[in-house]
């Protein structure tokens, strides 16, 4: 699990590939990071807006389903890009 920041700004902006929209305080939001799991492999974490993971360092801040899409994608490409480079 990433680490707390120190002084966190309140405002998020959403981690996106090009969208950089602010969160407001009604907004559906979701958090993801990315971790190693039990058998040494990468793994992309995905839960709904929660202050606490919100403040955690390396934690992404995203606006919805089109950007967690976004940022999975880019995730599997980098995870297949990685293996294809240690071959």
């Amino acid at each position: 699990m990433p680490e707390p920041l120190s002084d966190l700004s309140p405002f998020y902006r959403c981690s996106g590939p090009n969208c950089g929209v602010m969160k407001g305080a009604s907004d559906r939001w979701w958090v993801m990071w990315s971790s190693f799991d039990d058998y040494e492999v990468p793994v992309m974490h995905l839960a709904p807006w929660d202050e606490k993971l919100a403040a955690l360092d390396g934690v992404l801040h995203v606006c919805g389903e089109g950007c967690a899409g976004k940022l999975q994608s880019q995730f599997m490409g980098n995870v297949l890009a990685s293996e294809k480079q240690r071959k």
